[in-house]
């Protein structure tokens, strides 16, 4: 109780997380284990001290240097021309742009900050409202984590001991089906009330674009290929991402400098550092409770209390939103995962298809007022109120909420692809 009390106080304190975690741990590793306490620094390094983990540095750096290039530029009008002609065209090739971002970046927060740069002046332009223009860049750019390649999932799969590749490929068509969700809401809106003006181009404009756009349009084709064709681990596939966007930027664009690229990797490294200490503090505090037997407890409780397996999940992704909306997504998968696990087999819940809808409950806390990060993101990038940003997400967070409960419930959404090109 007192290591909960503690991990509390220092959160509502405002301590960064990866402290709180830390702290939190080490005061229970003092006061409940008789453990010398050299065993923090054991369990710090053995949470890092695995292969798999140096993809997420790996592809935090690709998608920055790409978030900053031509890449995102061209990916934009590419999905212009595709759905520009539409009514409401625009919105969903913004959303459609964030889908495709989101497998290079693997993250939430770039993928905003990259399409949001480009698509809201466009959107503004073409005369949509600012609501729907900025409701669709902060719920898409949520997409980038469920979309692969994913640094939450790769965190989650090394807490699970799962496969990373399997539960890449699980993350593609939920996350195909929730960029549909959207388009099509998009659509019907914007024929209801007559927003926007299509683009149209010219047979020569698009012809000239899209070759510009095949670098951009092939990455995520040889980073993920890579790694279902087995010719690269997930590990390995990330650093050819960085080679190949670094080549792409400085010889074919050119319009990135050697300066931007030591700009792109000084941010990218200091982020990667914040995520690496979340999941080194984390395993320690994930040692400490596993001595403490709580998974074993709290399975336990949980087997004995809930019979169904559709209270289950429900329980499961409420868990994931209420905490989700106070702790960093990282942190939440490597603490939260190893507890939860256990009871996955008394429920015939496939680990994989939990971490599809653990990816999606945190998705919707990143959505939620008053702690939703990219509202924070977008509020930062539009000079808009909170208030006003979560109005303007508020019917895609809906959408989002109904496509993870027809995910959750119908789990071949999640493991047919998987279990289609990787064996079930």
């Amino acid at each position: 109780m007192i290591v909960i009390v503690a991990f509390f106080v220092l959160l509502l304190l405002g301590i960064p997380i990866s402290m709180v975690v830390l702290g939190a741990s080490t005061l229970g590793v003092i006061l409940y284990s008789g453990t010398p306490l050299q065993i923090v620094v054991q369990q710090m390094f053995s949470g890092l001290n695995n292969y798999v983990l140096l993809a997420i540095p790996f592809f935090i750096v690709s998608g920055t240097i790409a978030s900053r290039g031509s890449t995102s530029k061209y990916l934009c009008q590419v999905m212009t021309i595709i759905f520009g002609r539409m009514r409401g065209g625009s919105v969903i090739a913004a959303v459609a742009a964030c889908a495709f971002f989101a497998a290079i970046s693997g993250s939430s927060f770039a993928t905003i900050v990259a399409i949001g740069s480009i698509m809201l002046p466009s959107l503004k332009e073409q005369e949509f409202p600012d609501e729907m223009s900025i409701g669709c860049i902060t719920a898409g750019g949520s997409i980038g984590v469920l979309i692969p390649p994913s640094a939450p999932m790769i965190a989650l799969c090394v807490a699970l001991g799962s496969s990373v590749g399997r539960q890449f490929m699980a993350g593609v068509v939920p996350g195909l089906i929730l960029a549909l969700a959207w388009g099509v809401y998009t659509y019907v809106v914007c024929s209801i009330k007559k927003y926007g003006k299509p683009i149209r181009y010219s047979f020569s404009e698009a012809k000239g674009i899209i070759f510009k756009a095949i670098p951009a349009l092939l990455y995520p084709v040889i980073i993920l290929g890579s790694i279902y064709g087995g010719l690269a681990t997930p590990t390995e596939s990330a650093a050819i991402s960085i080679v190949y966007v670094i080549l792409v930027e400085l010889f074919v664009y050119r319009t990135t400098s050697f300066k931007d690229l030591f700009n792109a990797f000084k941010n990218s490294l200091v982020n990667s550092a914040g995520i690496t200490f979340i999941i080194s503090a984390s395993q320690l505090l994930t040692w400490f409770i596993t001595t403490q037997r709580l998974p074993a407890i709290i399975s336990d409780w949980i087997v004995t209390t809930i019979t169904s397996p559709t209270v289950f999940l429900l329980v499961i992704m409420g868990i994931f939103f209420v905490a989700g909306c106070f702790m960093e997504l990282v942190a939440l998968m490597i603490i939260l995962g190893p507890i939860l696990s256990p009871t996955l087999a008394s429920y015939g819940v496939d680990p994989i298809h939990f971490g599809i809808i653990c990816v999606m409950a945190a998705q919707v806390s990143y959505l939620t007022p008053p702690f939703g990060m990219n509202l924070f993101v977008t509020m930062n990038m539009t000079k808009r109120s909170l208030g006003y940003v979560s109005k303007a997400a508020m019917p895609y967070l809906i959408i989002l909420i109904l496509c993870m409960l027809l995910i959750a419930f119908v789990p071949e959404f999640s493991l047919w692809l998987p279990n289609l090109m990787m064996g079930s």
